[in-house]
């Protein structure tokens, strides 16, 4: 999947559904010997960091009409060899795409400014690095945060050409049509959302996650117009026995889809062939995990061993999401300052994405848990776990109109090297309580 800004909205099917994404549009200059030349840039931002820009200018030379487009990086200001947390700076990567034109061009940063009114980072600042490692230092003349209603094709071909491929297929994507009514009475999402809500140190993260989970999904039955089945565990109800009745419970068609999704403590020990972790379902912390020794299976369960019982049932689609700790039962998880926030663009979902990756009828099962063996998991207390929020914002990327050519395996290697690079850069406390930095690499298996 690579993450567009190419595809028109216009013809969007009504609904917003909570979009995480900065779409701007900053007007920009830069004073040179020879006069001043302007710049507009379509800007990009997913929560998790990544993102693009589309560059658009006039040479003053050629008087040819110039479009660039960028991967680009977020990361934190430096301030003397320190994290600047008060600035977001994104960087243009090397190598900028040449859409049309005839002038070359230096990949520009973008600075934004954290406003201690708005609780938001705002754009401040433009740098452009020449190939001599010089910088020229631009000035914004205006930005605008762009919702759907300002994506007309107008206002799109200033950054794209019409034959380009992105452009062509959004009127393909236009005319798909929404599912059968034979589909829609023939598939339905099971979904078991267990959380250890009560738990006195990530109760709140495990909050956080639940509702985040619960919210995703219900908005995914709503745009394919399908019923969705939710059970949730969490509270006085958070325990073994209610979790295996509700695995027994699912008893999906051929064409469902079944999702179950863990929040809470989870737990590997080294002499475990075991990969994935044990769910840690106590009721509470007085019960044993050990008993003579070995696990307790009264009180745990192995992610994968309910991986395998759900794909057993036959549904189309499963998926099987486990956000805890893969390593000693002493160990706990950490909690993560949180991450930098940019005002959020009202754009809905796009119906082709959402059908290519819930309603595919090639059969399809993805087991992924947040950490790999040996490893804590990590979380904060508004954004709730890191994995969480990082597989939530990949799919939601995809399922934006904003993206082309989306599948479940690029969705999921997003999740995972975000996930890892949210956790490099953060500070966390190590089994013997020094800081060091944080290591956490999601684990997945997919089988079709």
């Amino acid at each position: 999947m690579r993450r567009k800004i190419s595809i028109l909205l216009i013809f969007l099917c009504s609904g917003y559904y909570g979009s995480t994404q900065s779409l701007y549009e900053l007007y920009y200059h830069f004073e040179t010997p020879e006069g001043r030349d302007n710049y507009k840039a379509l800007l990009l931002r997913n929560e998790d960091g990544t993102g693009s820009v589309r560059i658009a200018f006039i040479d003053r030379n050629y008087k040819s009409r110039n479009i660039y487009e960028m991967e680009m990086v977020e990361s934190y200001g430096d301030d003397n060899g320190k994290e600047d947390r008060s600035i977001l700076v994104y960087v243009g990567m090397d190598n900028p795409v040449k859409i049309m034109g005839k002038s070359g061009y230096s990949p520009d940063h973008f600075a934004f400014e954290y406003n201690k009114k708005t609780k938001y980072y705002e754009p401040s600042i433009v740098l452009s690095i020449h190939k001599d490692g010089s910088e020229s230092e631009g000035v914004f003349d205006k930005n605008i945060l762009l919702n759907e209603k300002d994506l007309t094709p107008e206002f799109l071909l200033q950054y794209y050409k019409e034959d380009e491929e992105e452009f062509l297929n959004f009127f393909d994507e236009a005319k798909t049509r929404g599912l059968s009514t034979q589909q829609k009475l023939t598939t339905q999402i099971h979904l078991v959302i267990v959380a250890n809500t009560e738990e006195i140190f990530i109760g709140n993260s495990c909050v956080i996650d639940k509702k985040s989970t619960l919210q995703l999904f219900t908005q995914v039955a709503r745009k394919l117009e399908i019923p969705i089945k939710s059970t949730i565990i969490d509270g006085l109800n958070f325990n073994k026995k209610n979790v295996v009745k509700a695995l027994e419970n699912i008893k999906p068609n051929p064409n469902d889809i079944v999702i179950f999704y863990y929040s809470g403590h989870g737990f590997n020990i080294p002499r475990s062939s075991k990969i994935y972790p044990y769910l840690d379902l106590r009721e509470n912390s007085s019960q044993d995990i050990f008993k003579d020794n070995t696990i307790n299976s009264e009180h745990i369960i192995n992610i994968e061993t309910i991986y395998d019982g759900i794909v057993k049932k036959g549904a189309r689609l499963n998926l099987v999401i486990s956000d805890c700790c893969n390593s000693d039962p002493g160990n706990s998880l950490n909690i993560l300052p949180e991450g930098a926030v940019t005002r959020a663009s009202a754009i809905g979902w796009n119906s082709y994405n959402c059908q290519a990756l819930f309603m595919n009828p090639q059969p399809f099962s993805l087991l992924i848990t947040a950490a790999s063996k040996g490893e804590l998991s990590a979380g904060t207390p508004v954004k709730g776990g890191i994995f969480t929020f990082n597989f939530r914002e990949s799919l939601e990327s995809n399922l934006s109109p904003l993206a082309i050519n989306v599948n479940w395996g690029e969705l999921v290697s997003t999740a995972k090297a975000q996930t890892i690079s949210t956790a490099k850069r953060t500070g966390c406390r190590q089994p013997d309580k020094s800081l060091a930095a944080c290591k956490q690499s999601p684990v997945f298996r997919m089988s079709k």
